[in-house]
């Protein structure tokens, strides 16, 4: 017994000794679109990145309709995140995860779909700011309306750059 609660206390400080290099961050993401950011780290190696506004996709459908959207989307990214280099006043992390996206397009149109996350971080260690870039390459579906009840469902592959500058907190 003495063993298991000496491991759970030597747990609760490593734990404690964080080596997340900020806790929360918010700010602008812009590229396939722009919207607000707020990324929060979970635990030491994990993130959580929720953004909202006019987000865009470039959709490719298995029909070869090609088409661009832009509208109110809401992305939720869930990344491993892990330090690549550091120096100079920068630690670069890479981040890699998963995201899951729904939102209003243009019209009479709806989204919703899945994804993977990939990109780098650069934090910057004497001022409050961290910068992004990903790539999210994606499947998802787009639901249009007529007006008189009826939907159409069209299965598209979307992707989204990124570039994202956050105040960190």
């Amino acid at each position: 017994m003495k063993k298991i609660f000496t491991l759970c206390v030597v747990t609760l400080v490593a734990l404690s000794m964080s080596a997340k290099p900020y806790n929360h961050s918010i700010g602008v993401v812009a590229g396939s679109g722009i919207g607000v950011q707020f990324k929060t780290m979970v635990m030491d190696n994990f993130t959580i990145i929720e953004e909202f506004g006019y987000l865009g996709s470039l959709c490719a459908a298995g029909d070869g309709f090609n088409m661009s959207t832009l509208g109110a989307v809401d992305n939720l990214v869930l990344a491993y995140q892990a330090k690549a280099a550091e120096g100079q006043g920068i630690e670069l992390d890479w981040f890699v995860g998963g995201q899951i996206k729904a939102g209003f397009l243009g019209g009479n149109l709806g989204t919703f779909g899945a994804g993977a996350a990939a990109g780098i971080e650069a934090v910057m260690q004497n001022a409050p700011i961290a910068f992004s870039f990903d790539f999210r390459p994606g499947y998802g579906c787009i639901l249009v309306g007529n007006g008189g009840g009826n939907v159409g469902v069209g299965h598209v592959f979307d992707w989204t750059l990124n570039l994202g500058v956050r105040y960190k907190f």
